[in-house]
């Protein structure tokens, strides 16, 4: 506190300190944490437990701001408002590496001053998943969407992984998996379907009207 003017009412008003800030972090943090709890309990753990993705193959299914769109709202509202949730699941589910050190890494990497060493290890682990998922890493296309649109690379990773493993998860922890025989079988016709649009694309672009 400080003593306030002269002609004011009040003596003193308060100060704004660091020690704001940190109270801050380490509410957000903690409140972070209980749900991180909850959704490792009910999401990853389950039973049933959530599946991990398979050596996969195929160009990427979804768009930068696909996890904005209307049938993909809840995938949004975790990216926005519990993105090292959504992170931990992410690594968990490519095998890159355990949920809890993918949240406590996201967090902490994200809400602080070492934002630009997150960058550098978040386009390091974004590129490991899309060699999972059996694509060619864009290193730098993965630091740009890091540095700028953090939010919505997890969140078009998380629809990324969640079609290859069956799993629709919804709010608030709500999971629901489709047998892996069922949904790979899904893939597997939705990738031919893309073949055949991109080849009567072409043909049509070959062929030109009239012809």
């Amino acid at each position: 506190w400080i003593p306030g003017p002269s002609n004011s009412d009040s003596q003193c008003v308060p100060e704004n300190t660091p020690t704001t800030g940190v109270s801050g972090w380490l509410v957000s943090g903690i409140i972070m944490l209980i749900f991180a709890c909850f959704y490792y309990k009910k999401v990853i753990k389950g039973p049933p437990e959530l599946p991990k993705v398979n050596d996969a193959s195929g160009p990427r299914r979804y768009g930068l701001f696909e996890c904005c769109s209307r049938e993909n709202r809840d995938t949004c509202l975790y990216a926005a408002f519990c993105l090292p949730v959504l992170s931990g699941k992410n690594y968990y589910a490519a095998d890159i590496c355990g949920f809890w050190p993918g949240c406590l890494l996201t967090f902490i990497g994200t809400y602080s001053p070492f934002y630009c060493f997150t960058v550098c290890i978040r386009t390091l682990l974004a590129n490991k998943i899309e060699e999972k998922l059996g694509r060619k890493p864009d290193c730098l296309m993965n630091l740009v969407y890091t540095a700028f649109c953090f939010p919505c690379d997890v969140g078009r990773e998380s629809l990324e992984i969640d079609s290859e493993i069956g799993a629709t998860i919804t709010c608030c922890c709500n999971v629901t998996l489709t047998p892996r025989v069922v949904a790979e079988v899904t893939q597997a016709f939705e990738k031919v379907e893309e073949k055949i649009e991109r080849s009567c694309d072409k043909y049509r672009l070959c062929s030109g009207d009239g012809h």
